[in-house]
């Protein structure tokens, strides 16, 4: 699947990211890299980089999520999701993206790239999750299954 199947997939939904915020930014999602140590698959800078306004993103999975902009508020920076996930000193093989309740939605980096599988790292378990409802296969299929589960 790519970011245009996810268009025509969902004509009715609206873009991931708010027309009226300071959009990521490729400076930015770099410093980020650098400074957290962290790798991301193709597909999710792409996402961030150049289809978050046109491309999807199912309501729940929007919250936590992060962008690649020091200009939004903290509940859209993706730097306070890596801060966070760095702070608590969980496995440096996961980059996550996304935070809710201390839950962690992350990229796998174990596997090999362009793209690598995501997981949701449990804070109370400080372990992956297992089970096929919790484990996608990379970026875009979890994108088109948080719409899924919408429906």
């Amino acid at each position: 699947m790519t970011f245009e199947d996810l268009k025509e997939k969902y004509p009715d939904r609206e873009p991931a990211f708010p027309q009226n915020c300071p959009q990521p930014n490729e400076t930015y999602l770099n410093e980020l890299v650098e400074k957290y140590y962290c790798k991301f698959p193709k597909s999710f800078i792409d996402f961030q980089l150049k289809y978050c306004l046109e491309v999807p993103i199912g309501d729940f999975a929007f919250e936590g999520f992060g962008f690649a902009n020091n200009e939004l508020d903290p509940y859209m920076n993706l730097e306070e999701v890596l801060k966070d996930y760095a702070e608590l000193e969980f496995p440096q093989y996961l980059t996550p993206f996304k935070q809710d309740n201390g839950d962690f939605w992350c990229f796998d980096n174990r596997s090999s790239y362009p793209e690598v599988p995501i997981v949701i790292f449990n804070h109370n378990t400080n372990e992956i999750e297992s089970g096929s409802n919790n484990n996608w296969e990379n970026f875009i299929d979890w994108l088109d299954k948080t719409m899924e589960d919408e429906y």
